[in-house]
């Protein structure tokens, strides 16, 4: 018996739509495609202390570049270099730990840390760190996870696990992955492309409550796309959420928005198209939380905040920041500004107390 054109189109359509699903279904198993909250692991000996809303806390903040180095200039950044030696990976980090051991932290939040990642021989730059420090609690989250990357033709990327990291003194009660927007672009580039996050970090405090860290990495290279502002807007709900829940909580990380009052355009044309929005979208954080450096500041003494130093070059933009809650008192900020320092970004250290 013949089957009729209808039942051959609905076969058809059948199978298209399970093909789909079956690629979808593959997707979700070969790639790391998390859902919006994100438990992670947390290493935490029962014997270490917890915070005390006596005593000032030093955090430190550092986009560590994935511990490439600054001898080579990379292919984002007009270069050609993609993957670095072992040797060169475990020098940077020896080079990272001998920072973070003389500003002595009691919290770290670092970004772009490479755990398993061809580009860095697959070295675990976060299990390194823990021993080559004494930091006793930790956690990661990451927020580049791809099994390969065929990008860029000259070299691929290949694999690339990277995370955003929390070392700590203190008792860490948990650990939540919040899942940011994505640049706005194909589902099929999507997949091979950063998935931004927010890192809630919780701490206990001896005589009641929880002190949240968050600890994030926002997207660059958005070329004006809304997506910084997006991811922002995030941030910003997440953190007021804290706020209005009577916690106290602070903000770090390497927001890719240049400060209110700095114009891209002394960058120039190809640096300065990186940051084409309309307005600078950290203002919205400026504006409403605590923050170490009024926007005047930045204005007239811009250059003892700068972040950022572009391959070859002294810093030249601010773009890593802190943040902090009506229940925190600042009471030191430093941006750590060394002319040869390990990363293209620049650790930031706050001194503060927990009210």
């Amino acid at each position: 018996m013949g089957i009729s054109l209808r039942n051959k189109i609905l076969l058809a359509l059948t199978g298209t739509v399970g093909g789909v699903v079956a690629v979808a279904g593959l997707a979700r198993l070969a790639f790391f495609i998390p859902p919006q909250v994100l438990d992670a692991a947390v290493t935490c000996p029962a014997e270490a202390p917890t915070i005390s809303r006596k005593t000032p806390l030093r955090v430190l903040s550092w986009n560590i570049q994935y511990s490439a180095g600054r001898n080579h200039q990379f292919f984002y950044d007009r270069g050609n270099t993609v993957s670095v030696s072992g040797e060169a990976v475990h020098q940077t980090l020896e080079e990272i730990a001998a920072i973070i051991r003389q500003f002595n932290p009691d919290i770290v939040m670092l970004q772009e840390v490479d755990r398993n990642s061809r580009r860095t021989q697959y070295v675990d730059q976060h299990a390194e760190l823990l021993q080559k420090l004494d930091y006793p609690c930790h956690s990661t989250t990451p927020y580049y996870r791809v099994p390969y990357v065929p990008f860029p033709s000259s070299e691929h990327l290949g694999r690339v696990d990277m995370h955003l990291t929390v070392l700590s003194r203190f008792q860490i009660d948990s650990v939540t992955r919040h899942q940011l927007p994505l640049l706005q672009e194909s589902r099929l580039r999507q997949l091979f492309n950063l998935r931004r996050a927010l890192m809630e970090i919780r701490l206990p405090i001896s005589d009641g409550g929880e002190f949240l860290l968050f600890n994030t990495h926002l997207s660059a290279f958005t070329w004006g796309d809304g997506t910084l502002t997006r991811q922002i807007e995030v941030v910003d709900q997440t953190v007021e959420q804290a706020e209005d829940a009577g916690y106290p909580w602070m903000l770090a990380g390497d927001l890719n928005s240049l400060p209110p009052g700095d114009r891209p355009a002394r960058l120039g044309v190809a640096e300065a198209s990186k940051y084409s929005e309309d307005a600078t979208p950290v203002q919205r954080l400026i504006s409403r939380h605590g923050h170490p450096v009024s926007p005047k500041r930045y204005t007239s003494h811009g250059p003892a905040w700068y972040t950022y130093q572009p391959f070859g070059e002294v810093p030249d933009r601010t773009l890593d920041y802190m943040f902090f809650g009506s229940r925190v008192e600042m009471l030191s900020y430093t941006v750590a500004q060394a002319a040869d320092g390990p990363s293209d970004h620049l650790p930031l250290l706050m001194e503060l107390q927990v009210r």
